[in-house]
């Protein structure tokens, strides 16, 4: 059994689908796809992206292990970054061929 947002799925595809699914999150993957991202970086690359939207979908995949928020202190400021964990970079090529897909075969207006 898989478990997403307290959701219980018996498919490990319907369970990556209800991630990968939401708005915004394959693009947030795409974006930190080489290198570490502050908040604000984020919000510029995911332009239309709510404050709010980019703040739930970050904490949906911190929650399943996607992504990493890593906080440094400095001089009394917390500075914090956004990176692709390990099994995060493992969805990566699974991303590219959803992108070679649908470049190849949807209609694109």
């Amino acid at each position: 059994m898989f478990i997403v947002e307290d959701i219980e799925y018996h498919c490990p595809v319907e369970a990556l689908s209800s991630i990968l699914g939401k708005k915004w999150v394959a693009s947030l993957i795409w974006t930190i796809k080489n290198d570490k991202k502050r908040f604000g970086e984020l919000q510029r690359n995911l332009e239309g992206c709510s404050k709010k939207m980019l703040t739930q979908q970050l904490d949906l995949l911190i929650n399943n292990g996607i992504v990493i928020n890593e906080k440094i202190n400095i001089n009394n400021t917390i500075e914090s970054s956004y990176f692709l964990s390990e099994n995060g970079k493992k969805l990566l090529p699974t991303i590219e061929s959803m992108i070679l897909w649908g470049e190849k075969n949807l209609v694109c207006k």
